[in-house]
């Protein structure tokens, strides 16, 4: 039984090793394509594309008290986001990537760091509802520095359905938990419902209802 236990955690360890790895690459990739469309230099993009892939894990483990900050901890995190950028400023030199692919790149990396983050949150001991909001702190904060550090309005502010992907999923995530599922099923359809829920806003232009204000309205 007991060795039956240890396996089952080595695989869920191993699974959450890679999405981390693959969290950080994509949203590196984000954030050297936004750099790239702002024709930054080399070191710019690296800036940018670390801000991304980095930022969110960092706020998060700062807020929970969680030292070493996890790039500090793992200097493989840093590496990996470092060799994603510079591999996209390479393809990119040759190759001119859409800006379709900023968005999906930006939904898978939101779909993985999103359940991460409440992985992290829920292993340092911390609630459900603390949890949810350290997960979306680690979705969504590197795009927002991303996107600020770029003079661009942060997607998750005006663009589709963003943030509430996170939180529906999360959600789920959570909610399986709870009525016992064992924690790779939680993490499948927690990242697959925010992943579903970002292309078909990205795809097909669905959007939370925005507010309209203008002073003319007032008269």
């Amino acid at each position: 039984m007991s060795t039956i236990a240890s396996t089952s955690l080595t695989m869920s360890s191993s699974i959450i090793a890679f999405l981390d790895f693959f969290g950080i690459a994509v949203f590196a990739i984000s954030g050297a394509l936004t750099a790239g469309h702002k024709r930054l230099d080399i070191f710019g993009v690296m800036v940018v594309a670390l801000i991304t892939c980095l930022g969110g894990g960092t706020l998060r483990d700062l807020i929970l008290d969680a030292h070493p900050v996890v790039w500090i901890e793992n200097t493989s995190y840093l590496f990996a986001g470092i060799i994603a950028a510079f591999a996209t400023f390479v393809i990119a030199r040759f190759y001119r990537m859409p800006m379709r692919m900023l968005e999906v790149c930006d939904a898978i990396g939101l779909a993985f760091f999103t359940i991460a983050g409440m992985q992290k949150a829920q292993a340092l001991g911390h609630s459900p509802e603390i949890s949810l909001l350290m997960g979306l702190m680690t979705g969504v904060a590197g795009g927002i520095l991303r996107d600020i550090v770029c003079n661009e309005i942060p997607l998750i502010f005006h663009k589709e359905i963003y943030a509430t992907a996170a939180i529906v999923g999360g959600g789920l995530f959570l909610v399986f938990q709870y009525i016992g599922f064992g924690p790779e099923i939680s993490m499948i359809v927690g990242m697959l419902t925010i992943l579903t829920l970002r292309l078909t806003g990205i795809f097909m232009g669905l959007s939370m209802p925005a507010f309209l204000f203008s002073d003319d309205e007032r008269n």
